[in-house]
């Protein structure tokens, strides 16, 4: 288990939601209505509720900094007792087309800490899974939350990034994969300055690249990455208005499950 003081949260928040084909080019996602908060908001409140106060989310270009932030500190504005020290930085990718794994070498500069927890701004769960992976943890370079597939999901397979495991290590990930026993829910824990070296790395070969193209990298240099299986948990990556309402339907005010484990009526507003 890593200690809180140990720990950063990062979120990647600088994809162009295209598949939602918002009239205004500024809308996110993430922004949209989840009870009576939205998507990002729950995944932040899922950190805070976690124990980690540092979160930093790289965002593609903002107008206006100030109102970005207040906008996203309202979403929290129940979490008063973690707010008193909670940390937020808002990095911007000024060039969002080279993919979130430039936003991830992006966002490492700025971590110091020994450890960071990284998270898709698009990706819903029905219990904390930020606490329980980090519970989880053993001495891994990179630990990735995979879904076994036990039961049927709300995931689309197609889509997914798939993974090849055995014994708690990755073997292979990709989406494109024929064989494959797991998938890629989209939550890390990282050892900050060995995989920054590893971005470093891919980042003067490559224009474009994704986390996937980071997690293949640090395979081919032998570093010890694993996965840990949660066959308990619902969880849904929000890509397109489909996904959106099977999430609306599924976190709905009368469900008896919530976002993260969060009711309406506690830590969020």
């Amino acid at each position: 288990m890593i200690t809180n003081d140990k720990l950063e949260g990062l979120i990647l928040a600088a994809g162009d939601s295209s598949r939602f084909n918002f009239i205004d080019s500024r809308s996110k996602k993430y922004f949209l209505e989840l009870n009576n908060s939205n998507i990002l908001g729950y995944i932040i409140a899922g950190m805070i509720n976690a124990g980690i106060i540092k979160i930093k989310i790289v965002t593609s270009k903002i107008f206006n900094k100030l109102r970005y932030r207040r906008r996203i500190l309202k979403t929290i504005t129940r979490l008063s007792n973690g707010l008193k020290n909670f940390e937020l930085d808002i990095i911007e990718n000024k060039v969002p087309e080279r993919e979130n794994g430039y936003s991830l070498f992006l966002g490492l500069n700025r971590i110091s800490s020994e450890y960071t927890i990284l998270s898709m701004a698009d990706h819903i769960f029905s219990k904390n899974i930020f606490s329980k992976i980090k519970k989880n943890y053993k001495k891994k370079d990179i630990l990735l939350a995979t879904d076994p597939m036990f039961k049927k999901g709300y995931y689309d397979k197609d889509d997914a990034t798939k993974v090849v495991g055995k014994n708690t290590s990755i073997l292979k990930i990709g989406k494109d994969l024929t064989y494959y026993n797991r998938l890629d829910m989209g939550v890390f824990i990282l050892k900050t300055k060995t995989i920054e070296k590893i971005c470093k790395k891919v980042e003067s070969r490559f224009n474009r690249f994704g986390v996937t193209d980071i997690v293949l990298s640090a395979l081919d240099s032998d570093l010890s990455v694993g996965y840990y299986d949660f066959s308990n948990i619902i969880w849904l990556d929000i890509d397109n208005y489909k996904n959106y309402h099977q999430l609306k339907r599924l976190f709905n005010k009368s469900s008896k499950i919530y976002p993260f484990g969060l009711a309406p009526t506690g830590y969020i507003t």
